[in-house]
């Protein structure tokens, strides 16, 4: 297993160079009013250039007008109430504020138990993308793009064996996931692994479906026998500032969709390992959700497409997976300059999340 390694990961690469418990199930019983899921009074909203369009932001980083996802409409009316996300990764700061409440059930392959914590004080890639999609709205810091989703965690070790990938598909299974987020891949997946992956996306969710979405990686190569290439996937490459494909996303005929995954000219701002309670042994003072820490790489853009999921599946959750897939790449954005042949191509899949119109499309 190789994770999707950022192209620019937060604090570390900066400042130093990416059968147990759950915690308990919390059901939502209904959407809060969008009075109350208005991401607007967040610290950090206006660098979350993917999401929000902050126009005085924009023009001074040189970003184009129409990079974000357009989702003004969807984030001020959904946030993913009741919707379960399975997120595989490295580990899970538990107990920073921004992500309070948000965990919901958590799995450590290694140890069998619940506690998903990070294994060493440099490797926080779990928590960039999980803040990504589940950040509350809390005045704190950040607004994720489903941030009243319900986060179950579940912790990979490197190198691990097919049986032990099998397992993390089935907690995810048994903790009744929605939706699986992997940013990570091995360019060979062997024959079980993808059987599991096909079953979930065919026969989970009660039959529906579980949607798994997968980072397409960020080696700009072609996506071979990897993870996110199966069919049943939803396979995510990264757009950047200027509206256009990311130099390093990787590519293939059955990539689906791009994100904003950024790059060097601007990054994609999330969560560090401690926000601002000072448990990082980096300085406190600095300003740990800054876009100075931010986080590049197709792990955001997958990250953003499996939030945006749990708004259309809050909105109505009788969608099966493969409807959520159609409507996904019918109200995608053409943007660059290639051709799309039947309304794809190999570099852009079917074009950029464009979220307040694929939630127009849902009845």
């Amino acid at each position: 297993m190789r994770r999707r390694a950022s192209v620019l990961l937060a604090l570390s690469l900066l400042l130093l160079g990416g059968c147990g418990g759950g915690s308990g199930e919390e059901k939502s019983d209904s959407t809060p009013p969008p009075s109350e899921i208005a991401p607007d009074g967040e610290k950090y909203y206006y660098q979350q250039w993917y999401i929000n369009h902050d126009e005085d932001f924009y023009e001074s980083v040189g970003i184009d007008p129409k990079a974000g996802i357009d989702a003004d409409y969807a984030l001020s009316h959904y946030c993913g109430a009741g919707v379960k996300i399975a997120v595989i990764d490295d580990g899970l700061d538990m107990k920073h504020e921004d992500l309070a409440g948000a965990l919901k059930a958590s799995y450590d392959i290694a140890t069998g138990g619940s506690d998903v914590s990070h294994s060493n004080p440099w490797d926080y890639h779990g928590t960039a993308v999980s803040g990504i999609i589940a950040a509350r709205i809390n005045g704190k810091g950040i607004a994720g793009v489903a941030g009243c989703s319900e986060l179950i965690f579940l912790k990979y070790r490197e190198n691990m064996s097919d049986s032990e990938t099998i397992e993390l598909f089935e907690k995810a299974r048994e903790f009744g996931a929605d939706i699986v987020l992997c940013s990570w891949g091995t360019y060979d997946v062997s024959e079980a692994v993808r059987d599991e992956i096909v079953d979930l996306s065919s026969n989970g969710r009660e039959g529906r479906g579980m949607v798994v979405v997968f980072a397409a990686g960020n080696d700009d190569r072609y996506m071979g026998n990897d993870e996110s290439a199966i069919p049943e996937v939803i396979s995510v490459g990264a757009s950047d500032i200027d509206n256009d494909r990311a130099w390093y996303s990787n590519y293939g005929r059955n990539l689906d969709i791009l994100a904003p995954g950024g790059d060097y000219d601007h990054a994609i701002t999330t969560l560090d390992d401690s926000g601002e309670v000072g448990t990082s042994t980096i300085d406190p003072d600095y300003l740990l959700y800054d876009d100075y820490y931010g986080f590049v790489g197709t792990s955001a853009s997958a990250a953003i497409v499996a939030g945006a999921v749990a708004l259309m599946l809050e909105k109505n959750p009788t969608l099966s997976r493969e409807r959520i897939e159609d409507i996904l790449k019918k109200s995608a954005s053409k943007i660059g300059h290639l051709p799309y042949e039947d309304g794809r191509n190999d570099y852009y899949g079917y074009g950029k999340l464009d979220l307040d119109a694929a939630m127009q499309m849902i009845p």
